[in-house]
């Protein structure tokens, strides 16, 4: 990722693709891509979660633990894990692989692979 190849067609597009998340969530997400902040990832992967998560588990979204079980916990199927990795993918201009998906367990998996991914 090159934040400098951020175009205005591209926060367009980010924003667009982000509209059901919070504008916090989508104001990170474009600062992110404008500046390669890695600290401002784990609130978006959160702020993306969120956005699929049913309201009354969104409580457990505010200040989460790092152990946090995404699927049981906060009670998702594998095919909306699907759609917050694709989510996740498009944010922060990378890409996960199914295998690298499969061994993502808890909030703090999520979060810390995240961010060596971007780092990378």
């Amino acid at each position: 990722m090159n934040p400098e190849n951020f175009t205005q067609e591209d926060e367009m597009a980010l924003r667009d693709s982000l509209k059901r998340c919070s504008a916090e969530t989508i104001e990170k997400a474009v600062e992110f891509r404008k500046t390669g902040n890695i600290d401002l990832v784990g609130d978006i992967v959160i702020g993306i979660i969120a956005r699929f998560v049913e309201p009354d588990k969104r409580e457990l979204l505010v200040n989460p633990p790092d152990s946090l079980i995404i699927l049981d916990d906060l009670e998702l199927d594998s095919l909306t894990m699907v759609e917050i990795v694709l989510a996740v993918e498009e944010t922060i201009d990378t890409t996960i692989g199914e295998d690298e998906v499969q061994q993502i367990r808890t909030l703090g998996d999520l979060k810390k692979f995240i961010k060596e991914k971007v780092s990378a």
